[in-house]
């Protein structure tokens, strides 16, 4: 069963959540989340009934938001499609995507015919009844990650060779364009370009040759939010991170700072240097009531222009 979750910038590919009941139950992923699920999955008992036959491996829980996506879903993905081939009649995995690219290319890093991909609108269009089905175990986000920095190892090969900048950008700054993001974001954006940076929107990108230049670049900024995700997956140097000030994130409940994002980027703790921003609107009121990784930032110019000077990256 699928309901819309938030909002997706992708055309024809929404964002959704969906859920595995068996015998009328679901299970979920936090205890602080259990009761707006419980009654958002309600709402859908009514949908159209669609019959899926033959034999099918299931996650109690799926999601096409790439943040969550990636933080929860990816390394199960590909390691439990090389696993259940072991069986003497392995079932096909049913997974989603947050887009086409990446289903194409979850599908290329996984055996052959291992996967049922079903787009996000194919969700939810109906309320899919499997004739017979095995729900697999939920890993952890940090299960997740580590299998999934293994698995999509081989495919992002390091080149002993530096690249060339006319093969890939050397200076990255990986960015939404999206200005609820970053209220200064022209101004911000004109100032990488003047330091020698390409400003990125993952979604233009095919994600192979993105993750291909993120692991490659010799220096890498990014915002704030599920945007880390694609350094997270390939990055294994220091890279840096338009960040919500500490004095402002501190006040968000604790208990639900690590859902999610918290506990993403806990997993390369190692590697983010923050650079702390301001938010857009100084409000005590919406640091208790957005997550971090929700506000609109304002960076600093001069400091930022003091960061990138210090990179070696001089005015153009």
């Amino acid at each position: 069963m699928s309901h819309a979750y938030r909002s997706s910038s992708i055309a024809h590919y929404p964002c959704i959540e969906t859920w595995a009941l068996a015998k009328g139950i679901s299970r979920g992923q936090a205890a602080q989340y259990r009761r707006i699920q419980y009654h958002t999955i309600r709402k859908q008992l009514n949908k159209p009934i669609k019959l899926l036959e033959g034999s099918y491996a299931v996650f109690p829980h799926l999601t096409s938001h790439f943040g969550h996506w990636v933080g929860d879903q990816l390394g199960a993905f590909l390691w439990y499609a090389r696993q259940l081939q072991a069986l003497s009649n392995p079932p096909r995995l049913i997974a989603i995507a947050p887009s086409q690219s990446w289903a194409e290319f979850l599908i290329e890093l996984c055996p052959t015919d291992s996967l049922w991909v079903m787009t996000p609108q194919e969700f939810l269009n109906a309320n899919w009844v499997l004739q017979r089905a095995m729900v697999l175990p939920r890993m952890s986000p940090w299960q997740n990650l580590m299998l999934l920095r293994d698995c999509l190892s081989p495919a992002l090969p390091r080149s002993e060779e530096p690249l060339s900048e006319s093969s890939s950008p050397r200076r990255i700054f990986l960015c939404s364009q999206r200005q609820e993001r970053i209220l200064n974001l022209e101004a911000v954006q004109d100032l990488f370009r003047d330091h020698g940076y390409s400003v990125l929107n993952p979604t233009s990108h095919l994600p192979k040759q993105l993750l291909r230049w993120i692991r490659q670049a010799s220096s890498l900024w990014c915002e704030q939010g599920s945007m880390v995700m694609n350094a997270l997956l390939s990055r294994d140097r220091p890279y840096r991170l338009l960040e919500l000030s500490p004095l402002n994130s501190c006040r968000y409940p604790s208990e639900l700072q690590m859902l999610g994002g918290g506990v993403y980027n806990s997993f390369h703790l190692g590697l983010i240097k923050p650079f702390y921003c301001q938010p857009a609107v100084d409000s005590v009121r919406l640091d208790r009531q957005l997550h971090p990784y929700q506000r609109q930032l304002v960076v600093d110019l001069a400091v930022l222009r003091q960061e990138l000077a210090r990179e070696g990256g001089s005015p153009q």
